[in-house]
């Protein structure tokens, strides 16, 4: 496990070294996952590790698409951290706390996190999303084919990030924000073109159903 501090809110958790993916003929693909509301319970601006509850069906989730051969990736805005709501160890030990619930934490390949506030989105290197920055940047450290790999996420702008950045694959869950964001998804792309797929499912305990 290697932290990668890129600046004072940019965060990088490697869990396993890019340099030692295996190599192949074709670039790798991903699963691009949300945190906070798709993977654990969103519990509005999560301090202390002790409150972290997996969603429903993400153990099973991972083992599935990582034995597909997906790369799993977690891309997560953090906005508590300009907020002064918490720090990044507070952060560090909630997502720490995330792996040993899912107890195998290998399934997950990396982590990209920003702390930036709901504002500094408007700068080309901001990482938050809707921008696709920690994805591309993602990309780049994995040599992932954007264009065959998925993203999940529970509000319109984890849609426009996967979006922006060149996925093809968008899934949207009513967990989380979901309920509140769904209409949001339906009025952005409710002509989708033939290039872009977008499914909108429950949550992830039916997701290899449906999708894959």
């Amino acid at each position: 496990m290697e932290i990668i501090r890129v600046d004072e809110k940019k965060h990088i958790l490697l869990l396993k070294d890019p340099n030692l993916i295996e190599k192949k003929k074709s670039l790798n693909k991903a699963i691009f996952f949300d945190r906070d509301g798709v993977l654990i319970k969103d519990m509005h601006y999560i301090k202390d590790s002790k409150y972290v509850k997996l969603m429903q069906g993400v153990k099973e989730l991972l083992n599935y698409t990582n034995n597909l051969g997906f790369l799993n990736i977690v891309v997560t805005n953090q906005s508590g951290i300009s907020r002064k709501f918490f720090t990044w160890e507070d952060y560090e030990r909630v997502t720490n706390r995330m792996l040993r619930m899912i107890n195998m934490p290998e399934l997950i390949s990396a982590i990209y996190a920003n702390g930036e506030g709901p504002n500094e989105f408007k700068s080309d290197e901001s990482w938050r999303k809707p921008n696709p920055n920690m994805i591309i940047k993602a990309s780049q450290d994995f040599n992932i084919d954007l264009s065959n790999s998925f993203l999940i996420g529970d509000r319109l702008s984890d849609i426009q990030a996967g979006d922006k950045a060149g996925l093809r694959n968008l899934v949207h869950v009513l967990t989380g924000h979901g309920n509140y964001e769904r209409k949001k998804v339906i009025d952005n792309y409710c002509k989708l073109n033939k290039k872009l797929n977008l499914w909108l499912i429950n949550d992830l305990s039916n997701l290899n159903k449906v999708v894959f």
